[in-house]
């Protein structure tokens, strides 16, 4: 058997809310997705007994998208 590297992904997510007027207010929302924007590796190769056996040669890829990259969106809310 050939075992794999792991998936490791740190997201995260801030708000901060500000009062407009009574109930309202407008959130500001930050989130991370991949903060430490770490590699995801594909599986090593099957050759068996040779030069490419057990290397790891690409990333792994999900839906034909690395998962790897690093992402930040930024949004407001107005809640009312």
């Amino acid at each position: 058997m050939i075992y794999g590297p792991g998936y490791y992904s740190v997201n995260m997510s801030l708000f901060k809310n500000f009062t407009i007027w009574r109930e309202q207010y407008l959130q500001f929302r930050a989130d991370a997705f991949n903060l430490l924007n770490h590699p995801t590796w594909g599986n090593p190769s099957n050759q068996g007994i040779g030069l490419q056996g057990g290397q790891i040669t690409s990333e792994k890829f999900f839906q034909n998208n690395p998962p790897d990259a690093r992402f930040l969106p930024l949004s407001l809310k107005y809640a009312f």
